[in-house]
């Protein structure tokens, strides 16, 4: 088996190993350049359907590569020049010396080629609506792509107002973050990141040290105590000079990174030397967060998509895009009418062919069988006829061969006028296809600058916010250590009471366990009762939170009020404290609820009272009984004083008492909620009066 490959351009077959089918496209395409001369950066590979191989893909993803079924090529190099295809020709003889025997030889290989002459025009029309699927697909996405960016520019043109008056409103909110500072507390974290990684990285270059000195600088400061009010200098260079600067100029100095340095610290400076010189506005720290993307940056390459993005510009362009879109969908380059009905006529002339030869074969069958018995008879009278019969089926073998090279010589040049009308056809669709793709990049590039230009609007109308966002975090973050700090005092107060209740009411229920735990009434009347109070509520102090706010206290907060402008005056009001009064009377309550709990009433001290009397019986009995022996085996001859049909007492309540023979109960620290639970205690079995008679009858 081969890899079949067919140039639509002269409709040729180009043959390759199968080796070839399991490597990539672009090995494909260096195997082509080998052997037929077909530079790679000249050939178009595509399969039916219209999908262009891709040079990284296998050449056996693509179902193509038969003889029935090949990949197309396209010589692009064969395309842009000026003369026609050159069809490959065979010229068979006519001449009178051809022998009979080979009449049927050369009509057979006519035939074949002929046939081969039509199958490839019929490759030729299989490649060429390759090629139009394929210019379809282009055409698909490039109007989806005119679609999009003309959709997105519409939108831009509609807001364009709108952008030009938040960059305008981002210039007034400069002016205001010129003269806003910024809290030295708020750097320190970034201050430790920058100092750990400045030890741990080597030196760089005199240019990139030059631009982090002037970042590190910043977060250097970070360290130093801000003044607890406004300096003098912080006033002469934040407020005063500001007010005096305007427009453009004031935009620079703003901006100026050498105004920025000199603002900050010197990193040879010992480290909180001198906490007055922390003089470093908002406008400053923004600057040196997106280096080189510093506010006016951003500004000035906004301005600079709005220039390149002008009506003027962009709207004869996107008729040249509409224009490209008729070209593209020209019917009559990518229709070729009439190739079905000559393909038709072809393959006729193809079926008419075949029967030559069949005839032919036929002649010569007969002339040589003729030829034979003449030899066998030897009878020279018969030649005279046999001679004009000879010589009428040589004329009608001759005009046969004539007929099949008037096929072959049509079938040539039907050939060749498809490979010429597809040269121009081509010509077409690479022109077309050159400038849709120019123009989609193009468009790409504009809808890459106008996405870009959006984003960066969507930036300013952050920085715009920056003043008022600035103030509000101050206060929401001194508003929050406030709360902090009262709700802590309430939750501590609240964890302590409810520790104390729990624990009476744990002591409570542990002594009431050890008096009822053999009880016969427990899990039969009195279910529940080995239950606990949660430990869950008011008895754990709350996780912290909050740890990671900045250390702004009430004076920062006062000292941005003193010499803040006023534009954000109103955002800089002192938080009120919310009411935390009914929660201090809830912990009021729980405070008398505990000294309550705590109180030793009637209750408890009945179930302390019986706990001592079983310890005391308890003992008294094991001392009895490890001095006397039992009164039946003492004293022979005597009988038991109580009945077997009278039970014993089961009074608690004196001391003469007969005593349970149950454990002395673990002191009352040994014994927790969980030993309680989990213990599985066995009652003494007492006996009844009503079966004492059953039991004597049935002993014999």
């Amino acid at each position: 088996m081969k890899l079949y490959v067919f140039q639509v351009n002269n409709g040729s077959t180009l043959t390759f190993d199968t080796d070839l089918a399991v490597q990539t496209v672009l090995e494909l395409k260096h195997a082509i350049q080998a052997k037929y001369k077909i530079a790679t950066q000249h050939q178009v590979l595509v399969v039916n359907g219209g999908e262009c191989m891709a040079a990284e893909r296998r050449v056996c993803s693509y179902s193509a590569g038969t003889e029935t079924n090949p990949i197309f090529l396209f010589n692009k190099e064969m395309i842009l020049c000026d003369r026609d295809p050159t069809i490959p020709k065979t010229t068979f003889s006519i001449e009178s010396e051809i022998q009979v025997k080979e009449m049927f030889e050369v009509a057979n290989k006519l035939s074949s080629f002929c046939e081969r002459l039509v199958h490839d025009e019929h490759l030729q029309h299989q490649g060429w609506a390759a090629i139009m699927a394929n210019l379809d697909d282009c055409t698909l996405s490039y109007q989806k792509l005119l679609m999009k960016f003309d959709t997105a520019y519409v939108n831009y043109q509609r807001d364009l107002e709108e952008i030009k008056a938040k960059l305008s409103k981002l210039g007034t909110a400069v002016s205001v973050m010129a003269r806003i500072p910024l809290l030295e507390c708020l750097t320190r974290h970034s201050y430790r990141e920058s100092m750990e990684k400045s030890s741990s990285t080597p030196e760089k270059d005199s240019d990139e040290t030059e631009e982090e000195k002037s970042t590190d600088s910043v977060l250097y400061t970070a360290g130093a105590q801000r003044p607890p009010k406004l300096s003098p200098s912080f006033s002469a260079s934040g407020t005063a000079a500001t007010h005096e600067a305007a427009g453009d100029q004031e935009t620079n100095e703003m901006t100026d990174s050498g105004g920025l340095r000199a603002a900050l610290l010197d990193d040879d400076t010992p480290e909180f030397a001198n906490p007055t010189c922390f003089n470093v506005t908002l406008l400053d720290w923004i600057n040196v967060q997106d280096r080189p993307n510093d506010v006016e940056s951003v500004v000035r390459k906004c301005f600079d998509s709005i220039n390149r993005l002008d009506p003027r510009i962009i709207q004869p362009f996107l008729t040249d895009c509409r224009d490209t879109i008729g070209k593209l969908d020209n019917q009559n380059m990518k229709a070729i009418k009439g190739l079905e009905d000559r393909l038709y006529a072809l393959d006729q002339m193809i079926a008419s062919c075949k029967k030559l030869v069949n005839e032919q074969k036929e002649l010569a069958q007969g002339f040589l069988a003729n030829q034979k018995r003449a030899e066998n008879l030897k009878d020279t009278s018969v030649l005279p006829d046999l001679c004009l019969s000879h010589t009428n089926q040589l004329m009608i073998m001759l005009n046969n061969h004539r007929k099949l090279l008037d096929i072959k010589k049509k079938c040539t040049t039907a050939k060749q006028e498809l490979a010429n009308n597809l040269q121009v056809r081509l010509k077409w669709c690479c022109y077309v296809m050159l400038h849709a793709d120019q123009d989609g990049e193009k468009l790409q590039a504009l809808l890459r600058l106008l996405t870009e230009l959006m984003e960066r609007v969507r930036v300013v109308e952050a920085l715009s916010t920056v003043p008022q966002m600035y103030c509000l975090a101050v206060v929401e973050v001194v508003r929050r250590k406030m709360f902090m700090r009262h709700y802590r005092e309430w939750a501590y107060a609240l964890v302590k009471d409810g520790k104390l209740l729990y624990e009476a009411e744990k002591f409570k229920r542990e002594s009431f366990g050890k008096l009822f735990r053999k009880s016969f009434l427990r899990n039969r009347l009195f279910r529940g009762l080995d239950s606990w109070p949660p430990t869950s509520f008011c008895t754990r102090k709350p996780r912290r939170f909050d740890d990671e706010l900045p250390d702004i206290s009430v004076e920062d907060l006062q000292y941005l009020k003193s010499c803040c402008p006023l534009e954000v005056q109103p955002f800089l009001m002192v938080p009120t404290m919310c009411d935390f009064e009914p929660l201090n009377r809830h912990v009021e309550t729980l405070h008398q609820l505990v000294q309550a709990a705590q109180s030793v009433d009637e209750m408890s001290q009945t179930i302390t009272d019986l706990l001592s009397e079983q310890r005391a019986s308890y003992s008294r009995s094991t001392h009895r009984s490890s001095v006397f022996t039992p009164q039946s085996e003492s004293i022979p001859g005597t009988t038991t004083p109580m009945s077997s049909k009278t039970p014993s007492s089961l009074n608690l309540q004196g001391p003469s008492c007969q005593p349970l023979h149950v454990p002395v109960p673990a002191p009352l620290e040994d014994l927790s909620p969980d030993s309680i639970d989990a213990q599985t205690f066995d009652f003494e079995t007492i006996g009844h009066p009503n079966m004492d008679p059953v039991l004597a009858a049935g002993i014999p």
